[in-house]
């Protein structure tokens, strides 16, 4: 007897509070017959209280409003024509060491889900009937649930574009020689006409640049402006042959390559070194090095 009485207490303590709408819970009676909504006063005011417009919508099963959104969108697309091309990167030195390559363990630990039983009561309603929640229910102004289904529609666009060039980057005077890469192969015989003609500087032993292979490599990839080919003696020094008049393509222009790639200039194997040197080093200036 004394619970009813508490609870008696409660919800006309409630009916006192919520007797007007509460405006910022966007809960507002409907216009139907006073007595209908008096009856259940109390029960609208809990209503309003907890803001239970979702609860009220399921439990009146309100039908969900669609509408259908278009969304145009346009997809290109490129067609690579032609023939790849290789550009070389010579650098000096070293290849960098390779770098381990650490694993990371990623754990992805999945959030628990929370549902909810459209068909029970929640613990503030249900000490009601289901006709007195479904009658205080109406009593609400309740927005009809709406989704909105979008279909996409895609206009392809077709773009022909030259195959991109490929990029190779080369160490040829690492340590030691012939390191991996074009270091040691022939220039053809005769030259080209984008060469014209050319000239030969030679590097004593007691220079850097004749001083090893090494050095006379180093002078012909990174110091000396369109080398064709280099050798080295080890009771001599570095032997530099340089290129004149020399007619690049403007492509890859460097500071060993102040023209760019000279075409025609084909490396092909060192089949035929030098009397007593090391081997024919190749240049930084080549349109393709074969087998070299």
């Amino acid at each position: 007897m004394y619970f009813l009485t508490s609870l008696t207490a409660f919800f006309l303590t409630l009916a006192a509070v919520f007797s007007s709408p509460i405006s910022d819970t966007g809960l507002i009676e409907r216009h139907l017959p006073a007595s209908v909504c008096k009856e259940v006063v109390i029960i609208v005011n809990v209503l309003k209280l907890y803001k239970a417009t979702p609860f009220c919508s399921s439990f009146l099963h309100i039908s969900t409003a669609t509408t259908t959104s278009v969304v145009t969108t346009t997809s290109t697309t490129q067609l690579t024509t032609g023939t790849t091309t290789t550009s070389y990167v010579f650098l000096p030195g070293n290849p960098p060491a390779p770098s381990a390559k650490h694993r990371r363990s990623v754990e992805l630990e999945a959030p628990e889900e929370e549902k909810r039983n459209l068909e029970g009561l929640p613990s503030y309603i249900a000490a009601f009937a289901s006709s007195a929640i479904s009658k205080a229910c109406s009593c609400l102004s309740l927005p009809t649930p709406t989704t909105t289904v979008t279909s996409t529609s895609t206009t392809v666009i077709t773009q022909t574009v030259p195959a991109p060039p490929k990029f190779s980057t080369i160490y040829p005077c690492a340590d030691p020689l012939p390191s991996p890469g074009p270091a040691y192969g022939d220039a053809p015989d005769p030259f080209p006409p984008t060469i014209p003609g050319s000239e030969n500087s030679l590097y004593y032993l007691d220079t850097p640049e004749g001083a090893s292979a090494q050095g006379c490599c180093n002078a012909c990839f990174f110091e000396i402006a369109n080398c064709i080919q280099a050798y080295w003696y080890s009771y001599e020094g570095c032997v530099v042959r340089r290129g004149t008049g020399v007619m690049g393509t403007g492509q890859g222009v460097t500071n060993s390559c102040p023209n760019g790639v000279i075409s025609g200039l084909v490396y092909g194997p060192d089949v035929n070194p030098a009397f007593r040197s090391s081997g024919n080093i190749v240049g930084p200036c080549g349109s393709a090095y074969n087998n070299v």
